[in-house]
């Protein structure tokens, strides 16, 4: 079973309207790696990385999005450039300046806009899935996708959030189902609220020309279907697919970890792809 624990340190960062969940490994002088996760998940889901991360050179730092894992709701329903202005938050108050952005799904949304707003921080986008839906997906989108539970006393809403989990992901380890089940219950009922952000926000993907980008996922992994329309918008940017994956951290940390570290280093100017630090 997977060590939750992992090798990070964990902290609060206090923000005007609330608390942020933060995880850290690695020198603070190092390139810095800003990690943000998929919904209705949490920083957690890059807790086995972080670690090897901070022992490749790098400075890891993966946030609870707010409203998401262990940190505060926010006061009202957010926008993408509303995440995106509280990813700049924490990494003040964290003193990170020029950061690499790391995105997963709803994470990749937010990164390539926070990238938008404060182009001169950022140092290269690394996207573990992308998800660029066309105006009529969003559009559907907003209307069907994940329509909540509605908790019982007798328990009946846990098996609805376990076969979404299973239907979602069939071939994850029970372990992380359940870890993702207790994200789901820690976030509530009505888990979407990221979700329709990103359906109501379209990515600026011209704003991003002059940003390097990395495309790093697994080829199982939910949005790989779009790989050749986000390669069509970001046309300079640099596809890296790990086989055999969906969770790519989790079912190939080392490979994940090696494409991760690269990326961030050559970002940061002190090593190209392929080649050593």
């Amino acid at each position: 079973m997977r060590d939750l624990r992992g090798g990070s340190d964990r902290s609060y960062v206090r923000t005007a309207w609330g608390q942020v969940h933060v995880r850290q490994a690695g020198d603070p002088l190092a390139p810095a790696l800003l990690m943000l996760h998929q919904s209705p998940l949490s920083s957690a889901t890059f807790e086995v990385v972080l670690k090897p991360l901070a022992d490749n050179g790098i400075h890891s730092v993966a946030i609870d999005t707010p409203g998401f894992g262990m940190s505060d709701p926010t006061p009202s329903p957010w926008s993408i450039p509303q995440y995106a202005d509280g990813v700049w938050q924490v990494a003040d108050a964290l003193g990170l300046n020029e950061v690499t952005l790391l995105g997963q799904h709803t994470g990749a949304v937010v990164a390539c806009e926070a990238a938008v707003q404060q182009r001169s921080r950022v140092a290269g986008l690394i996207l573990q899935g992308l998800p660029l839906y066309s105006r009529a997906e969003r559009e559907e989108k907003m209307r069907s996708y994940a329509p909540g539970y509605m908790p019982d006393i007798d328990g009946s809403h846990l098996p609805v959030i376990w076969q979404r989990v299973r239907g979602l992901y069939p071939e994850l380890p029970v372990d992380e189902c359940s870890r993702q089940v207790l994200e789901y219950l820690a976030t509530g009922p009505d888990y979407a609220t990221a979700y329709r952000a990103v359906f109501e926000h379209e990515v600026d993907a011209e704003a991003l020309r002059d940003v390097p980008v990395a495309l790093v996922h697994g080829d199982r992994d939910l949005v790989d279907r779009f790989t050749e329309v986000v390669t069509a918008a970001l046309p300079w940017a640099e596809l890296e697919i790990v086989p055999g994956t969906d969770f790519a951290p989790d079912e190939h940390p080392a490979e994940f970890t090696e494409a991760v570290a690269r990326w961030t280093h050559t970002f940061a100017g002190d090593r190209v792809p392929g080649g050593v630090a």
